[in-house]
């Protein structure tokens, strides 16, 4: 008499193979996190708030992102059987409609995101090469274009790739932050801090609430 086995169900979770270490996914999500607008924060902050409304800002923005952080670890916890993101989240509580909707404004703001990045790249060659002009020229679209189908095809030749190149893209983004705040710190006189607490202006609430308005707009699309 032989014994035999049930049937696997198709819905049974399998072992995934080929998983990312937690630096490399560290990487990822701090990668993607550091955009390039980064880079032009100090020069908006300063034409746009002070110290004081600079540190509202990022406390207000800094709790938004914190709790849409414990939104999805709570869904993540709740619905673990769901691990296709967003869609399938709003899918899975709202139809397929709403779950339609969440994929194509994600799908929007990613590619806005992309058309940002690569202007960005573009017009900081522009600065060093001519031909490549505030990130409009045609020049400047081949390259951007390059760029774009570059990671198309790495993306395609599996994620553990990708991910190490993320992370050497990653460190390379994250040297020129801490060399910046090496030389801010070396370089900061105390009496130009005071000055600027408020914005160099009068001290005033609308003021300093119209400081926090533009910083927001900054702080939230960076």
């Amino acid at each position: 008499m032989t014994e035999t086995s049930p049937a696997a169900s198709p819905n049974a979770a399998s072992p995934r193979g080929g998983t990312l270490s937690l630096a490399a996914l560290s990487c990822l999500v701090v990668g993607s996190m550091v955009g390039g607008g980064v880079f032009s924060l100090p020069q908006a902050f300063g034409e746009a708030t002070g110290i004081l409304g600079a540190l509202i800002a990022w406390g207000i923005a800094g709790t938004g992102m914190l709790m849409l952080a414990f939104v999805f670890q709570t869904l993540s916890r709740r619905r673990p059987d769901i691990d296709a993101g967003i869609y399938a989240y709003a899918r899975a509580g709202f139809g397929p409609y709403i779950g339609f909707i969440a994929a194509l404004s994600y799908w929007a703001s990613a590619c806005l995101g992309n058309v940002a990045f690569l202007v960005l790249t573009q017009s900081t060659l522009g600065a060093f090469f001519p031909a490549f002009g505030n990130g409009n020229t045609l020049p400047a679209l081949i390259g951007s274009s390059v760029i774009l189908w570059g990671f198309h095809i790495m993306l395609l030749r599996g994620v553990k790739e990708a991910a190490s190149v993320n992370t050497i893209v990653t460190f390379a983004k994250l040297l020129p932050i801490a060399v910046f705040l090496v030389i801010v710190a070396w370089s900061a006189k105390g009496e130009l801090f005071v000055e600027n607490i408020l914005g160099g202006g009068q001290p005033s609430a609308a003021g300093l609430y119209d400081q926090v308005r533009q910083t927001m707009l900054i702080v939230v699309f960076v």
